[in-house]
């Protein structure tokens, strides 16, 4: 499963139908039907009861839209955490105590704030 079948999928449950969803994401309706069948068909089961144009979720639409709507917001996560430029995480710093003492009070202080 690709992180972009899981958006198509978002925008058809958010958008209430195929052709909602395929304006929004500057697609022609035929590619957002055919991802949709084709992760159906992958995770062998139904997404979406069609009544008329409506999709309806199913109860695996459902359980499916709960994990999309975690990983989708976890990649956009990812990708923000890589965009900033701000040093992050744990700083080790070695030095012979002599020159913690002296040297490394004033660098510390300026690095902590």
């Amino acid at each position: 499963m690709e992180l972009s079948d899981l958006k198509i999928f978002t925008a058809v449950v958010q958008e209430g139908g195929i052709t909602r969803a395929a304006e929004r994401l500057n697609r022609v309706q035929s590619n957002v039907t055919t991802r949709v069948r084709q992760l159906e068909d992958r995770l062998q089961t139904k997404l979406f009861d069609r009544q008329g144009k409506r999709l309806i979720l199913t109860p695996a639409g459902r359980t499916l839209l709960d994990y999309a709507d975690r990983l989708l917001a976890l990649a956009d996560e990812a990708e923000a955490a890589l965009q900033e430029k701000t040093p992050r995480g744990l700083f080790r710093l070695g030095s012979r105590e002599s020159t913690a003492a002296v040297r490394l009070p004033g660098p510390l202080s300026v690095f902590a704030q």
